[in-house]
């Protein structure tokens, strides 16, 4: 799998508010997405889910450029985790699960041993089994991120994009969202490319980060190399400091 951006300036009606992305993301990568609100994360989101036509450049999947994928066939390459779902109709966890085996259906018909096999592993890797009967609709924020990442490890992508995984949860539920995210990558072998407002998130997994800056500006690299404390205060006009944790080997940002 390898997913390139090629001069990649993202936007609405041909504006521009992100400029000459050139990046290639490859198999089995963690990527971060971040920048203060309004700097174009959900554009630049929007335009690797062909849901936005790009104002110039191209995104290439598999050497293939993204508006000739048959939209069903992207679907069994990408996979999309939203920051917030609320289904119309009310639907049990194991059922939201498994429509992330739409693409792999032919019709609305029932599921397959393959398509229930893929759900109850999904909801195995997760623990989330104590759901799966419960009515979407009454759990909270915290269970209903798992069954949206659950419903995009069911539909079996190589990549999965997440929209800010950890947004408006408690500290608990970050952590355990974070954890199983980087199981993605580590345990199966996916590529994840999330936007975060948490700088911390840039350091984990080696990720790839990047950097979106207010004036059309962005920088890529290595989170342990591009995340400094000069390059946070200019994306969010904050003091700051980078602490590493030698007793827990983690690096963490803080403000002042």
């Amino acid at each position: 799998m390898k997913m390139e951006m090629k001069h990649l300036s993202c936007g609405y009606n041909g504006h521009a508010v992100i400029e000459d992305i050139n990046i290639t993301i490859g198999s089995k990568e963690m990527w971060c997405v971040l920048g203060a609100n309004g700097v174009g994360k959900t554009t630049f989101f929007k335009s690797a889910l062909r849901l936005l036509n790009p104002v110039k450049g191209d995104i290439i999947l598999n050497d293939i450029s993204i508006d000739k994928w048959n939209r069903k066939e992207l679907a069994k390459q990408i996979a999309y985790v939203p920051q917030n779902h609320v289904p119309p109709f009310a639907f049990t966890v194991k059922e939201v699960i498994a429509m992330g085996r739409n693409p792999h259906q032919q019709g609305m018909g029932r599921l397959s041993p393959e398509d229930k096999r893929a759900v109850e592993e999904a909801v195995e890797l997760l623990g989330i089994g104590d759901l799966s009967n419960k009515d979407y609709m009454r759990i909270s924020g915290g269970e209903r991120q798992l069954t949206l990442i659950a419903r995009a490890i069911a539909q079996q992508t190589p990549i999965l994009v997440l929209d800010e995984p950890v947004s408006n949860l408690d500290f608990g539920n970050q952590a355990r969202i974070i954890s199983h995210i980087c199981s993605l990558v580590k345990k199966l072998g996916r590529t994840v490319i999330m936007t975060t407002h948490f700088p911390d998130h840039g350091f984990l997994e080696d990720s790839n980060v990047l950097l979106l800056y207010k004036d059309k500006k962005h920088c890529v690299g290595k989170g342990k190399d591009i995340i400094t404390e000069q390059a946070i205060k200019e994306l969010y006009n904050i003091e700051n400091r980078i602490i590493y944790l030698e007793s827990c080997n983690k690096t963490v940002c803080v403000s002042l």
